[in-house]
């Protein structure tokens, strides 16, 4: 019984790695195909605002599968975007508090250019 178990544990831990190792390489493919594809954003256009419901993720690249746990902007914060690419922006937030400055990509479906910001309504202050 204790060798099974062990075997297990063995079994699901070297699963649990593939999958990270596998997520790795998917993130790291698609950062390197963003930064030769990217649209750059110019910056007379880069003022952006977080619209939508709920929580805007940071990702490491452009893919879903790419996203960060506990890193993400809510409705009306403030990001600056770098450069498009597919349904991400790349943007970098600057905490009004703290001056620090988190980077990363987001969807682009949940932030709004100065245009949209008129017809975006309260949501960004």
């Amino acid at each position: 019984m204790r060798f099974s178990t062990t075997l297990l544990f063995a079994f699901l831990a070297c699963h649990a790695l593939l999958a990270r190792a596998e997520s790795t390489n998917v993130c790291v493919s698609a950062f390197e195909k963003a930064e030769q594809e990217q649209d750059l954003v110019s910056s007379s256009t880069a003022g952006r605002g977080v619209v939508g419901a709920g929580r805007l993720y940071f990702h490491t690249a452009p893919d879903k599968r790419c996203q960060l746990k506990d890193v993400f902007v809510i409705v009306g914060d403030r990001v600056e975007a770098y450069a498009d690419y597919g349904d991400f922006t790349h943007v970098i937030y600057w905490n009004p508090n703290t001056g620090a400055g988190t980077a990363g990509w987001v969807l682009r479906s949940r932030i709004a250019d100065a245009a949209m910001r008129v017809t975006a309504g309260a949501a960004l202050r």
